[in-house]
């Protein structure tokens, strides 16, 4: 199987990278094309096997599956370029939350999907969230989620839901890794350990606290019940958390939905004015 990426910015190398150190590695190969040759010439020197092609349309002929991983704004231009050199037989993916299921199938000759991955598949772990288009077979669906499968645990999702779910699974991590920051430093500023301990023990009770709740069948709550004793240590440090993070994470889910429906104006802009200079020739 041929897996393309056309773009390798953040996330484009960062899925590169798990589906070349995936169980998958043997079975694949992987295209890429980036605007910027010394990005590519970059990964090139990281990963031998990689494949470059110098435009998007010479990575889709070279393609079995697409990966979009361009900036939202320039999704629209990319689509119709590379739309001559689409099979009916490709499997077209755009990780970019802005762009409908429904605009690509109105255009694009394959079966389309939205994924939306997450840091965490640097990792070979974590979420990456599926929408399948509608003229995707059962078959289909099975086989792109059995390929995500080697580097995520893929999830499917409503794209109605997508915003708040991409918060969660994409978003998150940076949102956590925030507050673990904080909660390092604020260790240091209080009780004079060095940075690089308290960075490591947080690190450690992260992945710890993790393996509780996806291994051990721990819920959220189980952990506080069993570690937060009434009259506690910690049920007292929760006392502080409590009246802090009131709302918080609400106001967080707002603001990051006003910036994508944002976003998403940007991309319908940049949409029409493709349409309009095709119209224009």
């Amino acid at each position: 199987m041929r897996i393309g990426f056309i773009g390798t910015g953040s996330m484009g190398s960062m899925l590169i990278r798990a589906f070349v150190t995936s169980t998958l590695s043997s079975e694949i190969q992987v295209v890429a094309c980036n605007r910027s040759p010394e990005k590519l010439a970059q990964l090139q020197t990281r990963y031998p096997h990689l494949q470059v092609c110098a435009t998007a349309e010479e990575t889709v002929s070279a393609s079995d599956v697409v990966f979009l991983c361009v900036k939202p704004g320039d999704a629209p231009d990319v689509i119709n370029r590379v739309l001559p050199y689409l099979r009916d037989d490709h499997t077209f993916i755009s990780i970019n939350s802005a762009i409908l299921l429904e605009e690509m199938e109105a255009i694009l000759p394959c079966r389309v999907h939205k994924v939306i991955p997450s840091i965490t598949q640097v990792a070979l772990a974590g979420v990456s969230l599926v929408m399948h288009g509608s003229r995707t077979t059962h078959r289909e669906r099975h086989d792109l989620e059995s390929l995500l499968g080697a580097i995520s645990k893929p999830t499917v999702v409503e794209e109605a839901d997508l915003r708040v779910c991409s918060d969660l699974s994409s978003c998150g991590p940076a949102f956590l890794a925030t507050l673990l920051q904080e909660f390092a430093m604020a260790a240091v500023r209080q009780g004079g350990i060095p940075r690089d301990l308290a960075d490591t023990l947080v690190k450690d009770m992260t992945s710890g606290l993790g393996k509780l709740l996806t291994e051990e069948g721990f819920e959220f709550g189980d952990v506080i019940r069993r570690v937060a004793v009434p009259g506690g240590i910690t049920a007292e440090g929760i006392k502080v958390l409590q009246p802090s993070m009131s709302g918080i994470f609400d106001q967080l889910l707002v603001t990051t939905r006003s910036k994508a429906h944002s976003h998403g104006k940007k991309v319908a802009e940049a949409a029409v004015k493709v349409e309009i200079s095709e119209f224009e020739d």
